[in-house]
């Protein structure tokens, strides 16, 4: 059994004339629904409408429905509270991808928030350096401003989680020390990567490690690699950390704690 959500012409609400959203079997003998999520009502074709209720569901139905989520099988689930693994049927393999903010935030119900500003001297422009004028207080002018943005947000081609860490560690290598912030043509250090890096759980995801601020660390991606492959001084350095931080956020640092 399978089917298709279909928008078709001439399929409108009665109540809010809103365009029906309409599940159409593959098979001959299933049912077809229609569905209006403005009047929060599903209707069975031929059987007449159901009530779609989407909050205030009760205690009781709550509980009910998360022993029916209990019985499917694992790859219909999260594989760890903490992270963002999904199963990908095609390949029957899991997949990688980092948290929204927003779920970093309902997880471990706090806030993923350091400061875009490395400047050691609060006078001066972020973008060029210059003092700034009476009634500024980042950039000396609009145009520097927007060559910021540019090269923070709109290129910095890095989700918000793993972007926070590395703002975090102020874009320096964790193991090593290397600078790994973007210098611009001012030669001021730019929140943003200058050099490729990598953001690296100590406790694995496939070991039971969260996205937790603590279990993760900026790395180059030369000691990334190097991590991996065993290096001596490198995995030194970052099983001492790990160390560290497991004696302070062992919790936060294990999913679906």
């Amino acid at each position: 059994m399978g089917y298709e959500r279909i928008k078709i012409m001439g399929a409108n609400c009665p109540t809010c004339s809103r365009r029906l959203e309409l599940l159409v079997a593959r098979g001959k003998d299933e049912p077809n629904f229609a569905i209006c999520f403005k009047c929060k009502s599903v209707i069975q074709l031929g059987q007449g409408s159901i009530p779609l209720k989407t909050s205030g569901i009760d205690r009781e139905l709550r509980s009910a429905a998360k022993k029916a989520a209990e019985l499917l099988p694992s790859k219909y689930h999260y594989k760890a509270k903490g992270s963002a693994l999904r199963y990908q049927a095609a390949s029957e393999t899991y997949e990688r991808r980092w948290l929204s903010l927003s779920e970093y935030e309902k997880i471990f119900g706090e806030t993923l928030a350091f400061s875009t500003d490395f400047r050691s001297n609060p006078n001066l422009c972020k973008w060029c350096g210059s003092e700034l004028p009476a009634g500024r207080r980042s950039f000396c002018a609009d145009k520097c401003s927007r060559n910021y943005s540019r090269v923070t947000f709109q290129k910095r081609g890095m989700s918000t989680v793993p972007y926070r860490i590395a703002l975090r560690d102020k874009f320096y290598c964790c193991a090593t020390g290397a600078d790994l912030a973007l210098t611009n043509r001012h030669h001021i250090r730019i929140p943003a990567s200058g050099a490729e890096l990598a953001i690296h759980h100590l406790i694995f995801v496939s070991e039971g490690g969260s996205d937790h601020a603590s279990n993760l660390i900026t790395l180059s991606k030369q000691a990334h690699l190097d991590f991996h492959s065993g290096k001596p001084k490198i995995v030194e350095r970052v099983e001492a950390i790990k160390k560290e931080q497991l004696l302070h956020f062992e919790k936060q640092m294990y999913s679906g704690n």
